[in-house]
This record gives C-alpha cells, sequence and structure tokens, in this order.
C-alpha cells in the first residue's frame, strides 16, 4: 500500500519544491487534479499540499476521484489541511465545484496498463479524449484558465529515427485496439489546441516517457511493475521477450518536477517530452538490474505472454528528446539503479 508519509516519498517531494521555481505563482490559486489516486496525479497533489502547507497557505486543491476511501487511504492527514477537498464523480459529468471554477487543471487521470489496452480499450478512450472533452466544456469555457495534460509519448512507430523530438510523429494504425491509448491522447491534444484557438485556453502538454515510482500499480503488466512485484515477493523475474527492446527509464519525481516546470515556467501551447534518455536500457538490462534489488539475487527467467490480456507493445525503441523541457531549466537526475531501489523501498516499511 501507497505511505504518503514513507521516507522515500518525503524526500521525493522536499527534493521537487527545493526546484527553483516560481512556485510563490500557485498562491491563491484554484487547481484541481484528476487522477489524483494514481501514481502520477497523486504525486502530483501530493506536492501539492505541501507547497500549501509551507509556502502558499491560501491555495485551494480539488481532488476529482471516483472513490473518495481510495483517495483517503492514498493522502492520510494531508487531506485535513483546509481549502482540500475530495469530489467524487466521473469524467463523464465533472460535478460542479463548490470552490469555483478551477484556475488550473491538472489532468492525469488515464489507464495507462498495456492490460488496459487489450481488455478495456474503450475506457482508455473515455479517459483520455471524452474526459478531456468534458472538463474542457465543464471549467474552461473562459480563456483564463490554464489545462496542464499528462500526455504520453504519442509518436507512433519511430525507432528508426533515433531520439524523437516532439514533431517526429510517426504512422499509427487506426484498427489497432492497442492504439487507443496513443490515438486518444492525440486527439485530446488536437482537442486543447482546438479550445486555444476558440476560446484563448492556455495549455501545457508533458509528454510521459516510461515512468514509475512509489505508488506503482504492481498488478499493471509493465515490466518496472513486474520487476518490482518479484522482488517484493522474493520470486524469479519472468520476461515475456527477448527483452532487447530499449527504454529510456525516468523516476517518478523526476517526471513530476517537469511537469511543475511546464506548469510554472512553461509558455502557452508547449509540448515537452518528459523521459531520461540517460536511462536508455534494454529490457533484459533493466530486469538484471532489478534482480540486484535482493540479497541473494533473483532468477531471470523468460515465458510467454498472455496475448488475450495483455498486448506486446509494437515499437522497439522509445527515446526522447528532451531539449524543450532542458529549455525550462529541468533536469533529470535520479539514475535506472537509484529509481529501482527508491521505488523497491518504497514498499517496505
Amino acid at each position: 500500500m501507497f505511505d504518503p508519509d514513507h521516507p522515500i516519498v518525503t524526500e521525493d517531494v522536499e527534493n521537487i519544491l527545493a526546484e527553483p521555481l516560481p512556485w510563490d505563482d500557485l498562491a491563491g490559486r484554484h487547481v484541481l487534479v484528476t487522477g489524483a489516486t494514481g501514481m502520477l496525479g497523486g504525486y502530483l497533489a501530493r506536492v501539492l499540499m505541501a507547497l500549501q502547507r509551507t509556502r502558499a497557505k491560501d491555495l485551494r486543491i480539488s481532488l476529482l476521484v471516483r472513490d473518495a476511501d481510495k483517495a483517503r487511504q492514498r493522502f492520510g492527514t494531508h487531506l485535513s489541511g483546509a481549502g482540500i477537498q475530495v469530489l467524487c464523480g466521473t469524467l463523464a459529468a465533472p460535478p460542479a465545484l463548490p470552490g469555483g471554477k478551477p484556475d488550473i487543471i491538472i489532468h492525469a487521470a488515464s489507464p495507462a496498463s498495456p492490460r488496459d489496452y487489450a481488455t478495456h480499450p474503450v475506457d482508455v478512450i473515455r479517459a483520455n479524449a471524452v474526459g478531456t472533452l468534458a472538463l474542457l466544456d465543464a471549467y474552461a469555457r473562459g480563456g483564463d484558465t490554464r489545462f496542464l495534460f499528462l500526455g504520453s509519448a504519442v509518436y507512433g512507430s519511430t525507432e528508426n529515427l533515433g531520439p524523437v523530438h516532439e514533431e517526429s510523429f510517426g504512422a499509427v494504425a487506426t484498427l489497432d485496439a492497442r492504439n487507443c491509448y496513443i490515438e486518444s491522447k492525440r486527439m485530446a491534444e488536437t482537442l486543447l489546441e482546438s479550445w486555444r484557438c476558440q476560446y484563448g485556453l492556455d495549455y501545457r502538454i508533458g509528454r510521459i516517457f516510461h515512468t514509475f515510482g512509489p505508488g506503482l500499480d504492481l498488478d499493471d503488466g509493465r515490466i518496472f511493475s513486474d520487476v518490482i512485484q518479484a522482488a517484493l515477493a522474493g520470486r524469479p523475474i519472468v520476461l515475456t521477450s527477448d527483452g532487447m527492446a530499449q527504454r529510456a527509464f525516468c523516476y517518478l519525481s523526476d517526471t513530476v518536477s517537469a511537469f511543475f516546470h511546464l506548469l510554472l515556467a512553461g509558455r502557452p501551447g508547449l509540448a515537452c517530452n518528459i523521459g531520461n534518455p540517460d536511462n536508455e536500457l534494454t529490457i533484459r538490462a533493466f530486469a538484471s538490474l532489478a534482480s540486484q534489488l535482493t540479497d541473494p539475487p533473483l532468477g531471470l527467467q523468460f515465458g510467454e505472454p498472455d496475448l488475450a490480456a495483455y498486448t506486446p507493445a509494437r515499437t522497439s525503441r522509445g527515446l526522447p528528446d528532451i531539449t524543450r523541457i532542458r529549455s525550462l531549466g529541468w533536469r533529470p537526475k535520479v539514475s535506472a539503479a537509484d529509481a529501482l531501489a527508491r521505488t523497491y523501498r518504497s514498499f517496505l516499511p
């Protein structure tokens, strides 16, 4: 279970708030966060709560969640501060906010597991495309709202292009259910730009590459979930491919820090890759690194994927060009080995 007061989490939050950003710009603002019980949305909300307690006491935070009990379990006493409210509702019909229209919307609600692409592709589309439209309709008709969208690597097949920058879009097959995620993220981006043209919306987009950390869903089927789950159980790591695909792994606090750079130091209409190219590893090398989390080390085995419940990736490489986000003063700091160790320790007492 996620512990909002675990030393790893507390240290991550302190490190994020130590970034030289204009945090005071959030004073007096009303921020709405969707997906606050998820890994990314939860860390974003946790940072906002810490900021409210220390430097922006008049910051108001609304968390839109489907399960209030889950939110209370995730944040504990951090929800007790004045100006923090938990709202039960869905993206299909966003509720009226008691605190009035938000100044800032952080849309972090989205299924992100390959298991979801295979078994619930319509739900993925509802969260990303339909949910974005509903939030815009409900809260962002005027030109005074800032919308921070947690996007993804929407580039399709780009493995032959080298490091992928924000304009290097590849091909995406529309008649492939796995692409529910990429296509709905693309549609959400087009909605944001359309809202800017028609209503003057200030939006910023972070395209996330392979992020993991405390609060990770251990059952979501991705490699970082599988290796942490194996380490906690003390059993061998099982790879369901040859392990030669390459991924650039980024630690959660680095990714969340990048989103705050976008929010507070970016400009309207900016889309940035967020990832750590220094942590590019093959899946097999990443698993081997994770095997060292325990003593004795975990074994490494190979098995077959359950294609009925999991849709394997189509690309063999996903390396982000992070020139844009670096221009805002952001640098990823946590190595893959440290990211694995911190994530593993965050699940221990």
